[in-house]
């Protein structure tokens, strides 16, 4: 398909404006990654909200509703080809610049973006096995080249990334079930959908069950189990390994504050959209950083 340079400008449209002070820490407060990046030290805050940015806009390519399916292809092909072949016109300089003097895994960028480019053609997952595969790639590798920017390496730090980007993602799956599935997309496994005896069809129609609920709460337990994986790495950091992944630890804080209410609530997915609170952000961030 022919791209017009007007399509391809959305490679630089799409970018939210610059950080700017009081306005920026308003809008990290509604994103749990964007409120724990923005209490960096002032250099590598500029380069962690690059980094955001940069997931926000391929993200945003899916969802972009002027756009048809092989233009958002274009666009976040056009982003993998562009970060594979450095320098690039297409992509904006200051994060070309970010990525080399970072030294960031340029394979970690484009398996992100390969993940986005799933989301546009797959809308349902056999097993674990496969959705966790899409997992890695959305949230697991972001928050390697996250660790990347905090400016710590380690077997721990690694499996540490891994395992919270797994629980992280298998969180928002739970949170969002009822708004994936208004766009026909079940990112619950259809194996574990069998396994409770709930069909693809309640899931679509949020239709209410203690079958679903069951379904729920043994996504939840998965989850769980991920952020002990993550809690087990932590535990082996060395102090100073652990002060340099707060950021990191204060996600965790907020997606398991986030996961707990669910379960607490027992899983009311179809009737609530479950949220961590500004505030309560706010004062997990004072006790993870003070």
């Amino acid at each position: 398909m022919h791209t017009t340079t007007s399509q391809s400008d959305h490679l630089i449209q799409i970018l939210p404006p610059k950080e700017r002070g009081f306005e920026c820490l308003l809008v990290a407060l509604r994103s749990n990654l964007a409120i724990a990046l923005y209490l960096l030290p002032r250099a590598q805050r500029r380069d962690a909200l690059l980094f955001y940015k940069f997931c926000h806009s391929i993200d945003h390519c899916v969802d972009h509703s002027l756009l048809t399916l092989p233009e958002k292809e274009v666009l976040l092909n056009q982003w993998l080809t562009g970060i594979q072949n450095l320098p690039s016109s297409r992509l904006p300089t200051d994060f070309q610049e970010m990525i080399v003097r970072r030294k960031l895994d340029t394979n970690l960028l484009c398996e992100i973006i390969r993940g986005v480019l799933m989301d546009l053609t797959i809308h349902r997952y056999a097993t674990f096995n496969d959705l966790r595969g899409y997992i890695w790639r959305v949230a697991s590798a972001v928050g390697l080249v996250s660790v990347q920017i905090f400016g710590t390496e380690g077997p721990d730090v690694t499996q540490y990334a891994e395992a919270l980007g797994i629980a992280f993602q298998l969180t928002n799956i739970l949170r969002d079930v009822a708004e994936d599935a208004a766009m026909s997309r079940i990112y619950l496994p259809l194996e574990d959908l069998s396994r409770f005896s709930v069909t693809e069809e309640e899931i679509l129609q949020s239709t209410p069950s203690p079958q679903a609920t069951h379904l729920f709460h043994y996504e939840g337990e998965r989850a769980l189990s991920y952020f002990a994986k993550a809690e087990l790495a932590w535990e082996s950091m060395p102090v100073h390994q652990q002060r340099l992944m707060r950021p990191a630890r204060l996600m965790e804080a907020i997606y398991r504050t986030l996961l707990n209410t669910m379960q607490k609530d027992r899983y009311d997915l179809f009737y609530r959209h479950y949220r961590v609170s500004a505030v309560k952000k706010g004062i997990l961030a004072l006790q993870v950083f003070l």
